[in-house]
């Protein structure tokens, strides 16, 4: 009998359960990207633009005895988030304008702060995670062990899910418990309960295609760099054509809408359709989406098309990064 057997041999030990093992993937890349320096003190910088929606409903909760605190939430409602009809029934019913004050807090901090942070924290992360190990063969690895392509598919997808809920779902559900522990009493459970499921459906709107479309650049290419560069431009360039399609009409009509106005500017009113290039943009696809989560959405078209883009890339990305795995063990 040999001494130094060097062939297979079958593993006669415990395996761990075909649902956690994706879980391991995940830890480890999690743990090796959070020894990036730079990457930890980003995660600390993300969390900042918190305390802009935090001032604002602390600002509405102490609205009713200060004064002072009343006029900043009026203004910061009316003016940066173009809302003076809800600036107005802060001044008539505060008790009715909670929910639609909380949930558009929370929606503006989905909306512009997190949603740049988390392109630019995806847009680091993830391009060393599937390139990375195609350029290094790393992934011959992970399937000489019992895994399945869809496993290792989850489990660094949940590397990006793990840094995008740390920076954008967590920060969101305790600006909903400050603002429980500033109201006067706990009946404003009853009144904004919805809230916390409404930022978990928001998060998983988030998440979802923007992780699959982000493995996929990932997953195209052995050089993260190429990865980086497409992730990067999609976004910039999609933003880009939105805008200049969209307004463009309105541009060169000569009409403009006027300075002052009670409500928001109804754009449609001077010509201006805000969905009909939506779909071109990732940024404000999202957007829609979001918004009719937090039941904010004021535009006039159905926000089916733009739920259908988002699944669809979550869906054909899936695909295509299984089908390219796949072919890369059937060499």
């Amino acid at each position: 009998m040999p001494v130094h057997d060097l062939g297979y041999r079958n593993w006669s030990g415990a395996r761990a359960d075909q649902l956690l093992r994706p879980l391991v993937i995940a830890r480890g890349g999690v743990a090796l990207i959070l020894k990036r320096r730079w990457l930890r003190i980003l995660l600390v910088l993300a969390w900042l633009p918190v305390m802009l929606p935090a001032v604002g409903i602390f600002a509405f909760e102490f609205s009713s005895t200060e004064p002072d605190m009343q006029e900043l939430i009026v203004n910061v409602v009316r003016r940066p988030l173009a809302r003076p009809d809800l600036a107005a029934m802060i001044l008539d019913d505060m008790d009715a304008a909670r929910h639609e004050v909380w949930s558009t807090m929370i929606l503006a901090y989905f909306r512009y702060p997190q949603l740049f942070t988390m392109v630019g924290l995806v847009g680091l992360i993830a391009p060393l995670l599937v390139s990375y190990d195609l350029r290094t063969k790393a992934y011959l690895m992970y399937f000489s062990r019992p895994l399945s392509p869809t496993q290792y598919i989850v489990g660094k997808s949940a590397v990006i899910w793990f840094f995008l809920a740390a920076v954008t779902t967590v920060p969101a559900l305790l600006l909903y418990v400050l603002g429980v522990l500033l109201s006067p009493d706990l009946s404003v459970i009853s009144q904004t309960w919805d809230i916390p499921l409404r930022i978990l459906a928001a998060s998983v709107v988030l998440v979802l295609p923007t992780t699959t479309l982000a493995v996929v650049y990932s997953s195209l290419t052995a050089e993260s760099r190429y990865a980086t560069f497409a992730w990067f431009a999609t976004w910039a360039m999609g933003f880009v054509a939105y805008q200049f399609l969209t307004f463009t009409t309105a541009a060169m009509s000569g009409r403009r809408p006027p300075r002052r106005r009670r409500g928001p500017i109804n754009w449609e009113e001077y010509g201006v359709d805000l969905d009909r290039w939506r779909l071109l943009s990732p940024y404000h696809t999202l957007g829609k989406v979001e918004s009719w989560v937090f039941g904010l959405d004021t535009t006039s078209a159905s926000v089916l098309p733009a739920i259908g883009v988002l699944v669809g890339i979550t869906v054909i990305g899936f695909w295509i990064v299984h089908r390219r795995i796949v072919a890369r063990l059937s060499i």
